[in-house]
């Protein structure tokens, strides 16, 4: 068994104010304080912004014993704390913009990539912290595979604009592709892009996989900026 327990992107190790981490199975994690989100397939993406008068909502985020905020992505300009996203078969999608010191984590199932809020996020991030898409890093944690990624019903679930998608013969979509393609459509270039291509149900001795175990466990893709 492979005895790597966290995953890193390797475009990310490059910049020294960026910590993260792809925590398996196995793993506890080392960081905090951590802000989860209460993810619900959605596309709402929470913003925290070092300037705001108050930063209520991410003491809401931090205190376990609240309701923790409803949304699918959170971007942050804060130092310090780490952005958490679980995943099991999902992807969590992490970005970086080092110039302007601004970090998001995604989530994107099916219905997150069909609502395509990977570009929403990416929009997002321009129009709130004034970054710039060429300058930004994206990371695509293990997830579902194309080889594993069937769709029996994909005629009533999948638009027929991304059909395109589908594997010649098979009711399985590459969303890996699908995720690539829409951050170069956001103006990332094709080599800020790094996906680590492991399918979590081919891989279920290191991630948890919904489509594999029916289960409800989840895995952390996590990113923070370190002062």
């Amino acid at each position: 068994m492979d005895r790597i327990q966290v995953y890193e992107f390797e475009l990310f190790k490059r910049v020294k104010h960026i910590d993260h981490g792809i925590f398996t199975r196995a793993d506890k994690i080392d960081k905090h304080p951590l802000v989860f989100l209460n993810q619900v397939h959605g596309t709402g993406i929470r913003v925290l912004k070092q300037e705001d008068p108050d930063l209520d909502g991410l003491a809401e985020m931090l205190n376990p014993k609240k309701e923790r905020i409803v949304a699918d992505a959170i971007i942050t300009d804060i130092k310090n704390v780490y952005l958490v996203i679980r995943v099991a078969d999902c992807q969590a999608v992490i970005l970086a913009e080092p110039q302007k010191k601004v970090i998001a984590n995604i989530h994107s199932g099916w219905r997150g990539s069909i609502e395509n809020i990977i570009g929403d996020c990416v929009d997002k991030m321009v129009t709130e912290f004034g970054c710039r898409p060429e300058n930004i890093l994206a990371g695509i944690s293990p997830s579902l595979g194309p080889c594993c990624s069937e769709f029996v019903n994909y005629r009533d679930e999948i638009p027929q604009s991304l059909w395109a998608y589908k594997i010649r013969d098979r009711d399985y979509f590459d969303f890996w592709a699908m995720s690539k393609d829409q951050l170069k459509d956001r103006g990332i270039k094709p080599d800020h892009i790094e996906n680590m291509e492991i399918c979590t149900k081919c891989n279920m001795d290191r991630f948890y996989s919904y489509r594999g175990q029916g289960t409800a466990k989840r895995f952390a893709a996590v990113v923070g900026m370190i002062s």
